[in-house]
C-alpha cells in the first residue's frame, strides 16, 4: 500500500473493472501518458482493481494485453485486449473483428477518430492526430466512417460486426459515433443478444432522456473520468451525477479513459471520479454497481461476491 496515501484510499476502487484503459503509447510516443503499461497495471493492483480492457485508437491491443498479463495472475488482475475499428485496423471490417477475436480480443470499439461524427465535432483525438500526421484532415475526411446507410439503416458491414460480436461473445463499444448511430447499434445488439456499451454519451446526447431508452434496451451507458478533467471540458462531474440520478445506476459503467499528461494515471483517474460522485451523493452500493458489478456484466465475466 502506498504510504503517502490516506488510509482506505482504495475504498471505492476495490473490485473495479475498468473497461476503457489507454496504454502507453497510444497515439504517439511523443504524447506520453502517466507511466508505462506494466507500471500503471501494478498501480491498478495496488488500488484493488480486478482488471482492464486495454484500448488503442490506432492498433489492436491483443498482443500488448497478453504481454502485460504475463506479469500478473489473471485470476487476480485480468488484462483484456480490444480492437478499435478506425482506418488503420481496416475500418468497419467484419474480417478485422474476426481476426481480433481469434487473437483474444474481448471488446470491439466502433470508430473513434475515424468516425464521421467525430470529424464533424473536431474532437480532442482528431486535434491531437492533426499535430502528428501530416495531411490528417484530407486522410480522415476521405476515410470517414459511418455505420448507417443513406436511409438511416445499419450498413451490411456494421450489421455483420454486431452479429459476429454476438456470436463470439465480444462486447461492443460505440466509440465516437453519433447518438443516432449508437441507437441503431443498440437496437440490433438487443435483437441479437450482444453486449454493448455506449461510450461518451455526453458528447452527443442532447439530454440524458435520450439515453434512458438505450439503457432500457440493455445497453450500458459509460461515463469516463478523463473527459471531465479536460481543460476544455464542456461538462463536468455534476452533469454525470445528474445523468446517473435520471438513469439509475443499474446500466451505468464508470471508466478512466486517461491518456494525456494533464490527467492522472488510469487507476487514480477512476478513483477521483468515484470519490467525486460519492461527495455528490452517490451511495457506496451505487458506486459498486457502476465500477464493479456492471463492468463485469458488460464484459461477460462473473462479478465478485463483494466489492
Amino acid at each position: 500500500m502506498q504510504e503517502h496515501l490516506p488510509d482506505d484510499f482504495d475504498r471505492l476502487t476495490r473490485g473495479a473493472f475498468d473497461l476503457h484503459v489507454h496504454g502507453q503509447p497510444d497515439l504517439s510516443r511523443a504524447l506520453p501518458n502517466r507511466g508505462d503499461d506494466v507500471a500503471v497495471a501494478r498501480l491498478a493492483v495496488e488500488y484493488g482493481l480486478r482488471g482492464w480492457v486495454l484500448k488503442s485508437h490506432v492498433w489492436p491491443t491483443t498482443d500488448r494485453a497478453a504481454a502485460i498479463q504475463r506479469e500478473f495472475d489473471p485470476a487476480a488482475f485480468a488484462v483484456l485486449g480490444s480492437i478499435t475499428l478506425n482506418p488503420p485496423t481496416g475500418g468497419l471490417s467484419p474480417a478485422s473483428v474476426e481476426l481480433a477475436a481469434a487473437h483474444g480480443a474481448r471488446m470491439v470499439f466502433l470508430p473513434t477518430w475515424g468516425a464521421a461524427a467525430e470529424l464533424a465535432r473536431d474532437g480532442y483525438v482528431s486535434r491531437l492526430l492533426r499535430s502528428i500526421v501530416g495531411g490528417f484532415d484530407a486522410f480522415a475526411s476521405s476515410a470517414a466512417l459511418t455505420v448507417l446507410d443513406g436511409d438511416g439503416r445499419l450498413t451490411p458491414d456494421a450489421a455483420s460486426i454486431v452479429a459476429i460480436c454476438a456470436d463470439r461473445g465480444l462486447t461492443i463499444g460505440t466509440g465516437h459515433l453519433s447518438l443516432r448511430e449508437s441507437s441503431a447499434l443498440v437496437e440490433r445488439a438487443a435483437e441479437l443478444g450482444a453486449r454493448i456499451v455506449v461510450n461518451h454519451p455526453l458528447h452527443y446526447a442532447e439530454s440524458v432522456g435520450d439515453l434512458v431508452e438505450l439503457a432500457g434496451l440493455g445497453a450500458f451507458i459509460e461515463f469516463s473520468a478523463a473527459p471531465l478533467l479536460h481543460p476544455d471540458a464542456a461538462s463536468g462531474v455534476r452533469a454525470v451525477h445528474a445523468g446517473i440520478a435520471e438513469l439509475g445506476s443499474g446500466q451505468v459503467v464508470l471508466t478512466s479513459d486517461a491518456f494525456s499528461r494533464w490527467a492522472p494515471a488510469a487507476p487514480e483517474a477512476l478513483r477521483i471520479l468515484l470519490e467525486q460522485l460519492a461527495y455528490l451523493g452517490c451511495t457506496a452500493d451505487e458506486l459498486a454497481a457502476m465500477a464493479v458489478r456492471n463492468p463485469a456484466r458488460a464484459i461477460g465475466i462473473a462479478a465478485p461476491d463483494t466489492p
